[in-house]
């Protein structure tokens, strides 16, 4: 019984930190693109509200312990990793673009970009995918803070 209830608890306070950390995605990603970006592009403007919608359902979701709660938290990193992944791809591709084309002017920009990359990694890709990870399989479990990994 004793190994039952050391496994809840680890389960909530992953609950606790995935909800608190895609709380802070959320306000980061508000922060990021509607306080920080200069000019309005509605592309960019509809997949940051979105992504910071589902991260703050999520966050809110998983620390209120509703049964809804890891089933939003799977949206919100499905869509945050395919967004993550494409965006980070597409840094990536201009910085080279920018390096190999325009010499040392170019390599300004995409320092620049690698940097925008290298902040958009943690939240958008990698704390989604660890998420996922935690969350488990897209299943019917019944828990509401989330399954063990498969095979442990």
């Amino acid at each position: 019984m004793a190994d039952d209830e050391r496994a809840a608890k680890n389960q909530r306070r992953f609950a606790v930190g995935f909800g608190v950390t895609d709380l802070l995605s959320a306000v980061l990603l508000y922060v990021g693109v509607f306080e920080g970006l200069p000019t309005r592009y509605w592309l960019v403007d509809l997949a940051a509200a979105l992504t910071m919608t589902l991260f703050a359902g999520a966050g809110v979701g998983l620390l209120a312990k509703t049964h809804w709660g890891p089933w939003v938290a799977r949206v919100a990193s499905a869509v945050a990793l395919a967004l993550g992944l494409g965006l980070v791809s597409t840094l990536a591709l201009t910085a080279s673009y920018l390096s190999g084309i325009y010499g040392p002017v170019g390599r300004g920009g995409a320092l620049i970009l690698s940097l925008i990359a290298a902040l958009a990694l943690p939240y958008l890709v990698l704390l989604p995918a660890a998420q996922l990870v935690w969350l488990g399989p897209w299943r019917n479990t019944g828990e509401t803070t989330g399954s063990a990994p498969a095979g442990s």
